[in-house]
This record gives structure tokens, C-alpha cells and sequence, in this order.
């Protein structure tokens, strides 16, 4: 993530560059600078975006779950190595969940999806979704501690 940011930071001050050195006389370079001024603009937002681990602008404090930020450690932690016990036990675990249940945790846990991002792809709503993940959470609770 650290060398993408460098290569938009790198990016944005090449494209800005190129817009303060367009004549603002010329017709041709008004449009020119109008577009790479969009493109500056979305290179600054992404870059905002990848730095904060979240969407900018957000005011609302949903977004401070941050699965942004879980993501990138899961792919840290990728792969886990586990014994046989360890195996047979996450198995029977995951073995109490309803197919649903069992879907929408997976999805949520190990593959890092948003609630959002697997409602659209269940066709279910998000309220659905997150009552599927925190069910399955409680009963993962449950075995594991049992």
C-alpha cells in the first residue's frame, strides 16, 4: 500500500505541474487544465482514501468499524498454518451454522467483505446480513468457549 501512495503522490504533483503550466489564455488549454484538474482531484481523493483506510468525507461514525484497515491485516496474516486438531475443531464449528449463517460469516470474516458488499451479492437485505454474521458470531462464542 505504502508504494502506491508514493506512485499517486508522484502522479498528482506531475499532473498538477502539467496544469499550472497550461495558458489559461489559450481556449484549448482552458479545457486541457479543466480536465487534468479532475484528474488531480481524483488522484487526491483516492490518495486520501488509501491513507485513511477509509472513504473521505465521511461524518458518520459507521465507518469507523474500518474493514478497510481489516482487510490489509488479513492479507498480513494470510496463510495460517493450523494443526489438525485446530483444523477438526474450526470444522465442527463452522459445522452448527445454519448454510446462511455459515455463508455471510465467511464472507464477513475470512473474505473481508462488507455487509453492504454481501447483501448485494446474497440479494438480501443488509439488516439480514448483519443479524446472519452476529448470530453466527454468538454461536462461534458459544462452541469455543464450551
Amino acid at each position: 500500500m505504502a508504494k502506491l501512495i508514493k506512485e499517486y503522490t508522484s502522479g498528482s504533483n506531475q499532473m498538477d505541474k502539467l496544469r499550472r503550466s497550461l495558458d489559461s489564455g489559450n481556449e484549448a488549454d482552458k479545457e486541457d487544465a479543466k480536465i487534468v484538474s479532475g484528474m488531480v482531484s481524483d488522484m487526491r481523493y483516492a490518495l486520501e482514501w488509501m491513507r485513511h483506510g477509509r472513504r473521505p468525507g465521511n461524518r458518520r461514525g459507521a465507518d469507523r468499524t474500518d474493514i478497510y484497515r481489516q482487510r490489509e491485516l488479513l492479507e498480513e496474516l494470510r496463510p495460517i498454518q493450523i494443526d489438525e486438531a485446530e483444523r477438526d475443531k474450526l470444522v465442527r464449528v463452522l459445522l452448527t451454522l445454519t448454510e446462511r449463517e455459515r455463508t455471510c460469516f465467511l464472507l464477513h470474516m475470512a473474505q473481508g467483505l462488507t455487509y453492504s458488499e454481501i447483501a448485494s451479492n446474497l440479494k438480501l437485505s443488509i439488516r439480514s446480513i448483519r443479524s446472519y454474521v452476529d448470530r453466527a458470531k454468538d454461536k462461534v462464542k458459544r462452541e469455543v468457549s464450551a
